[in-house]
Order: C-alpha cells, then structure tokens, then sequence
C-alpha cells in the first residue's frame, strides 16, 4: 500500500510538471455523439500522442459556454488534462455551438445529453476500462450531479470546480442580471436544477474545488460547504475537498477554519494536481 501512494504521488508531480510545457505532444480528433430523436452533439477529443489507453475525462462547460471554448480556456485548457495523460471529450451542449437543438439551461434535457457523452467516451478502444471522471465547471455542477443521481453511468468521480449549490446563490439572490428571468420562486424551472438537492444521490466520488475568493461568490463559501456535506452524508463513495480531510463534514458555522486554495496557489497546476488525485483516489474508493 505504501508502495502504491508513493508510485501515485510520483505520477502526480510528474504530470503537473508538464503543465505548459510545450514538447509533450497531444493529438486532437473531431466526433458527434448521437442522440434519440436525431440530433448530435458535437465534440473534440484531445489525448495524449502515440499509442494507448488512457483515463477518461468528460469536461461540462460552465455558463451557456459551448465546450469549445475550452480548447482556450483560462481556467484549464483540454490540452492541459490531455498532457497529464488523460483522454479528455468536450462538447457543445444542445443549442450551443456546433451542435443542434434548443438551449435547456443545465436542466432534464442537458442531463440527458451528458449520459450519453460519458457512455461514448468510456466506450472508446483508447480510454481506460473501469469508468470515466467528470469535470464540471462552475455551474457546470448542476448539469453534472442532475445527471448521475439520475443515470446509472460508469462515472469513477466528479470534480466539481467551484459549482453553485442551490437557486439562491446561482441568482444571488435574485440580483444577478444574467437570471433576471429565472426568479428563486420559479419551483418547476428551479427544481431539477439545484446540485444540493440531488448531489446526496450520485453514487460515484465527489471532489470539490474551491479558492479562497470564488469566481462567482467571492468570499462567500456557503455553496461549498452545502455541497460536500450533502454528498459525504449522501451516497457517495467518498468525498474530498481540498486538502481538508477526506469523507470529512465541513464546518458550516466556521467556514474559515476549512481549506481553501489560496490566490497565490489558484492556478492549473492546482486545479490539475487535485484531479490528478481525484482520479488516484477513485481507484479506491473510501
């Protein structure tokens, strides 16, 4: 056991190391992800060069972005997961895009969507057996946690990067311009689209990311907090966020006492040695 943490923390530092290194070579393909009813989705599959299998990675975009926008993202880019060794699928989202249909906003039918996302890429020959992870972005978590409390899917673990929680800090409180339409009070809309609601039911792990100054809430850490703890006492396999410790209940009333990335350290080598060890972990489970 000791040998296998001390192998898992080598890769680890290994693979953050090429972190914007330009000499590790990746490769980039072009795919569509059919749908029932006739519509496809469009995708980019980026994966390390040469021959091999590889962990799977499906990337959710945050806002109303399409998943294009992460071959240049500031956050993290799929070419940067790709250089650590993984097989990472993006994808415009029905009605974003290159793909066809009608915007749903994180809901029922962009839920449906990922199912099948996650299913096409476990089932490529270059994309290690045994289940794939998911990283969500922002309120990316919504899409994702609706989708795995509902679907029986071969989901290793979520990393969810500093995702809302519920439809009072997504709308902050009814004040953010982009959800002027979408008021708290609307349960139908709100329903399936709240990741504290739902999140007590995915099965797989759950790793949460989150900086001391969030890009949504600033210093609020309310939506974290409601998070992890939803998912440790829910069905998780098991629950990490930061470097607090694991399968642990955060302090709700004392926030500040919990983990947090700090600014100085708020970067993609941080994002990505934490999914690195998101992905060592979900080997094992709690």
């Amino acid at each position: 056991m000791r040998h296998q943490a001390t192998r898992l923390i080598a890769g680890i530092r290994a693979a953050v190391s090429h972190i914007g290194r330009r000499g590790v070579r990746t490769t980039f393909s072009e795919l569509w992800v059919p749908l029932p009813g006739g519509l496809r989705l469009y995708c980019h599959l980026h994966r390390p060069a040469g021959t091999g299998r590889f962990p799977g990675v499906v990337i959710v975009p945050g806002g109303i972005s399409p998943g294009t926008d992460y071959d240049h993202a500031a956050e993290l880019t799929a070419d940067d997961v790709a250089r650590a060794g993984f097989a990472v699928l993006h994808y415009d989202p029905s009605g974003r895009g290159r793909s066809g249909g009608e915007e749903d906003r994180w809901g029922p039918r962009h839920q449906e969507e990922l199912a099948h996302v996650v299913r096409r890429l476990s089932g490529l020959p270059d994309v290690e057996s045994g289940g794939v992870g998911i990283l969500s972005f922002s309120i990316g978590v919504t899409t994702a946690v609706g989708c795995l409390a509902t679907h029986e899917l071969p989901v290793r673990y979520l990393f969810d990067w500093e995702g809302p929680s519920n439809r009072h800090n997504i709308t902050l409180n009814d004040t953010f311009p982009p959800f002027r339409d979408f008021p708290t009070s609307d349960d139908a809309f709100w329903g399936p689209r709240e990741a504290a609601r739902w999140i007590g039911d995915i099965s797989c792990g759950y790793f949460r990311y989150q900086a001391e100054e969030d890009h949504v809430q600033g210093r609020y850490k309310g939506h974290a907090v409601e998070l992890v703890n939803a998912a440790t006492r829910g069905k998780a396999a098991w629950t990490m966020c930061n470097d607090n410790p694991p399968d642990t209940l955060l302090d709700e009333r004392r926030p500040e006492t919990c983990r947090w990335v700090p600014e100085s350290r708020n970067d993609k080598k941080q994002i990505l040695g934490y999914l690195l060890r998101a992905q060592g972990h979900g080997r094992g489970g709690r």
